[in-house]
């Protein structure tokens, strides 16, 4: 029987990584009835960087301390031949030193890896921050990788352009769902019929997703910005579920998890038509990418968005009809099924 080792990132509190570290080895299980072994890191903050998801220099020291019980578990004659690893970030320099490891001893690992965000897309905090040297970099974790995953189309095509992937090399690029699937029943518990006339603004306070523009709404909108409140998890999900509608207005984005949960809790999705937006929600639930392709924009076009965000407050019964059929288009997004099925060679 093969053999999976998870290398999960750190557990956040205020992060998906903190559900993703119990829930992707029991997803795993459910969808396999394999049990698999999680490779785990020495972590000395919950902090983050401010405005990213991680903390930049404690992610490092995880990954390596990662890194060094991986090794000590081979060593010791723990980690079979032909072992699949899956690394649930694929930004992980941890995969080029295992690549080596397995190509110098002989080993017939898979290495498996989900894609989040990088350097190759110029909107992340990566791509605008970090020298081309990076692209050279993602490029050999593409390559030292069998496959890596994209929850999105959008988040692939981007990837594949912005690494200059050739068409004969794009085999390694699977649009598979992710680990998510697990929200279904955790935000069971928190959806309300109990609705307030909220617009949630649940995004991080980054230029790219554009908080001037709720900052504005909220002059007219009950908007709640939950980066301007400390929430615990369950005390999010409780405010998300009492929420009518859940609105965005990112340039970019691969996914969008918040904007997932809340429709999940019964929030109406409003979201511009761009990005992975266009290819996750119905066309009910999207307004017309140039309404908010920046601030001047949005301030030219601010009529239209605040009339599509109070015709569906006024008339949110008419619009949730629809969401059971919206939710169940996210679970192709959120079903890990496929990624599974790779990481086994079963995809027949």
């Amino acid at each position: 029987m093969t053999q999976v080792f998870i290398f999960a990132l750190e557990p956040l509190d205020s992060r998906y990584t903190k559900q993703w570290y119990d829930e992707v080895p029991r997803q795993f299980n459910l969808h396999t009835g394999k049990d698999a072994i999680t490779v785990v890191g020495k972590q000395r903050s919950q902090s983050t960087t401010k405005g990213a998801f991680l903390d930049f220099a404690d992610t490092n020291y995880w990954k390596s301390t990662q890194l060094a019980e991986f090794t000590n578990m081979m060593q010791k004659g723990n980690v079979p031949d032909d072992a699949v690893l899956l690394f649930t970030d694929f930004w992980n320099p941890t995969i080029i030193q295992v690549a080596y490891m397995r190509d110098l001893l002989g080993k017939k690992w898979k290495i498996h890896s989900i894609a989040h965000a990088g350097a190759y897309d110029p909107s992340d905090i990566l791509g605008y921050k970090m020298g081309s040297w990076s692209h050279d970099f993602e490029r050999s974790l593409y390559f030292a990788s069998d496959k890596t995953y994209f929850a999105t189309e959008f988040h692939r095509k981007v990837f594949i352009a912005g690494l200059d992937i050739k068409q004969e090399q794009e085999g390694r690029a699977v649009v598979a769902g992710q680990p998510y699937k697990y929200l279904n029943t955790t935000l069971a518990e928190f959806d309300s019929t109990d609705k307030t006339d909220t617009v949630m603004w649940p995004h991080r306070y980054n230029d790219d997703k554009q908080p001037e523009i709720a900052e504005d709404l909220s002059r007219v909108f009950s908007v709640f910005i939950t980066q301007k409140h400390q929430l615990k998890k369950n005390e999010y999900y409780a405010k998300l579920a009492k929420s009518k509608i859940v609105f965005s207005c990112s340039l970019h984005e691969n996914l969008g998890m918040s904007m997932i949960e809340g429709t999940l809790v019964g929030c109406l999705p409003i979201a511009p038509d761009r990005a992975a937006y266009s290819e996750i929600y119905m066309p009910e639930f999207l307004y017309p990418a140039h309404w908010t392709e920046s601030l001047e924009a949005y301030q030219k076009y601010a009529p239209y968005v605040r009339g599509f965000i109070d015709r569906r407050l006024q008339e949110y019964d008419k619009y949730a009809e629809l969401l059971p059929e919206q939710v169940e288009r996210i679970q192709n997004f959120i079903d890990p099924t496929l990624m599974f099925q790779h990481m086994l060679g079963d995809t027949s």
